[in-house]
């Protein structure tokens, strides 16, 4: 079974995260690491700030992780 996904970058994406409720996970990558390590299995976007995402209580920095929502 594959996993389809969205990198999730800009503000409007963020919000269409946000009001469509779909689940986003949080992930550390390095450069040269392909697939990158999952921080937190994450969840709704409750916020989003230029500096920060909001996902289930806890912030995370937008410059230091990535952020995946799931296509069904």
């Amino acid at each position: 079974m594959s996993v389809t996904y969205k990198v999730l970058v800009s503000d409007s994406e963020f919000l269409a995260a946000a009001l469509s409720q779909s689940k986003v996970s949080v992930w550390f990558r390095l450069e040269p690491d392909p697939i990158g390590h999952l921080m937190d299995y994450g969840g709704i976007v409750e916020g989003y700030t230029p500096d920060s995402i909001k996902i289930g209580g806890a912030h995370f920095v937008r410059g230091r992780f990535e952020f995946r929502a799931y296509i069904m």
